[in-house]
């Protein structure tokens, strides 16, 4: 190896994507082209691998034919060869597509980490060569080894690693347990990188469970969505050729654009489309303020003379419970401003609303009408906030009642709304909790949560169908004339 030869190899060492845009290949299968090519990373992939680089659990969410696997494998070369004595641990669903991550140019187009390192420059191989070459293994002279498992129950169980990476993740029938058994790598100070397109089948997937925690901050783990246009060159006419030739929920699997296209199930069935739900919901900036509450996101202060309202979805409030999110919504622009999430106990929750209350100009507060409700009640009572409580005016009683009748009037009200796209959701685990919504229960498909999706429909209603006491503004002077009563 030469001075200048050296120079490249140390610089390699200390930044993974110089040496990937610089030196590694891909195989382009296109039968026109049918050769390795120079990765030249686009800017989305590398992004994602910065994120990689600093993460040590990372959940990758993406559309079809955005080179992810080749970049994620590609990351693990670089780990053998920087980093000596490196255990890489590559699963997919069989053998053979696990081996593909792995081979050394067996006659496969799909060959990755012994593909690449055979593309490189011959100084990087005259400085580490590799000792054993087969199917399922590959080891180097540094001791670094990569080993390829189909992703069994038990696939990997025995073995500690440097990096974990399970391919397809949301398509493995066992992934739950295979997370188990890799946990221990976690454990040890390893990294594992799960990446797949969407599964439709499977709306309430292990791997989609991990992605939507991460994504609402919940885990360490770190998120990466990679839309359908992360590729350059994919116009809007390329998509709509798309269009023309997939279902819209194979064009949702295959290449989504947006989260909830991703995450959503098969949509027959489901009470709320996606893309009216994708039309509302705006990604803004959390900001800081004055309140401390725990779980509470601010995406707008309050404003002089505004009038808010705040829609409380409840539970049990122990610590096996389902969480009870607030959900504070601009009267009269029916747009989110504030978050609140978490398992809280009544009497907590209900000193947290009346806080919030107090911040967002008196705000009217309107709480799911069911036991853990009424403890909600009793609790804003004597705190003296009872003025501030919302009354039904179909009833005249408290809260929003939770029976099948007026939860199915809240519902079809909120479909309205989302179909008008008359609010701005700015929560995207609330528009992730609506999207799979299913129309026969009106509830979430079950492991799956649906209670900040509850809280915003609940809100709705309250601004749809306000308390007498409340300003008609409330009410966007286009109230139903229904009353459950006469029906």
């Amino acid at each position: 190896m030469n001075r200048q030869e050296r120079v490249e190899y140390l610089k390699c060492g200390l930044n993974p994507l110089y040496f990937i845009d610089t030196y590694c290949q891909v195989y382009d299968p296109t039968p026109s082209v049918l050769s390795w090519l120079p990765f030249n990373l686009w800017p989305g992939q590398r992004q994602a691998l910065a994120d990689i680089v600093v993460s040590r659990q990372v959940t990758i969410l993406k559309a079809r034919q955005l080179g992810i696997t080749w970049l994620v494998v590609a990351y693990a070369l670089w780990m053998m060869l920087f980093k000596p004595g490196s255990i890489i641990l590559l699963f997919s669903m069989r053998e053979n597509e696990a081996a593909d991550l792995l081979a050394r140019i067996h006659g496969s187009t799909e060959d990755r980490i012994g593909g690449m390192y055979d593309m490189l420059p011959d100084f990087f191989k005259e400085e580490i060569g590799i000792t054993v070459d087969n199917q399922l293994e590959l080891v180097f002279s540094n001791k670094s080894v990569a080993r390829a498992f189909p992703a069994t129950k038990r696939a990997g169980r025995s073995f500690t690693a440097s990096v974990v990476i399970v391919d397809e993740a949301d398509f493995i029938p066992h992934f739950k347990q295979l997370m188990t058994a890799v946990r221990p790598t976690i454990d040890a100070g390893g990294q594992i990188i799960t990446l797949t397109t969407s599964d439709k089948e499977k709306p309430a997937s292990e791997f989609k469970r991990i992605f939507k925690a991460a994504r609402a901050g919940e885990t360490g783990w770190k998120a990466i969505f990679l839309p359908w246009h992360t590729r350059p060159g994919r116009s809007a006419a390329w998509y709509a050729a798309k269009q023309a030739s997939y279902t819209r929920d194979d064009l949702w699997q295959e290449y989504p654009a947006t989260i909830a296209q991703a995450l959503a199930g098969r949509s027959e069935g489901k009470r709320f489309a996606a893309a009216w739900l994708d039309n509302c919901y705006t990604a803004v900036p959390e900001i800081d303020s004055e309140m401390s509450l725990p779980g509470l996101i601010v995406y707008e202060r309050p404003r002089n003379g505004r009038l808010y309202l705040i829609a409380v979805d409840t539970s049990e409030g122990d610590a096996t419970s389902d969480p009870s999110p607030a959900t504070v919504f601009d009267a009269e622009t029916w747009a989110e401003v504030a978050h609140l999430y978490g398992i809280f106990e009544m009497k907590a929750l209900a000193g947290y609303a009346s806080t919030l209350s107090d911040y967002y100009n008196t705000a009217v507060i309107c709480v799911e009408r069911n036991n853990h409700g009424h403890a909600v009640h009793v609790a804003l009572y004597a705190l003296g906030y009872n003025n501030r409580i919302y009354i039904n005016p179909f009833d005249g009683k408290e809260g929003w009642l939770s029976s099948l009748k007026y939860k199915t009037l809240a519902m079809n009200n909120a479909a309205d709304v989302f179909k008008e796209g008359s609010t701005e959701i700015h929560t995207e685990a609330t528009q992730i909790e609506l999207v799979g919504i299913e129309a026969a229960t009106l509830k979430a498909v079950e492991g799956e949560t649906d209670d900040r999706a509850l809280s915003y429909v609940i809100g709705l209603a309250a601004l749809r169908w306000p308390s007498a006491y409340m300003p008609a503004v409330f009410a966007h002077g286009a109230a139903s004339g229904w009353n459950p009563k006469k029906d």
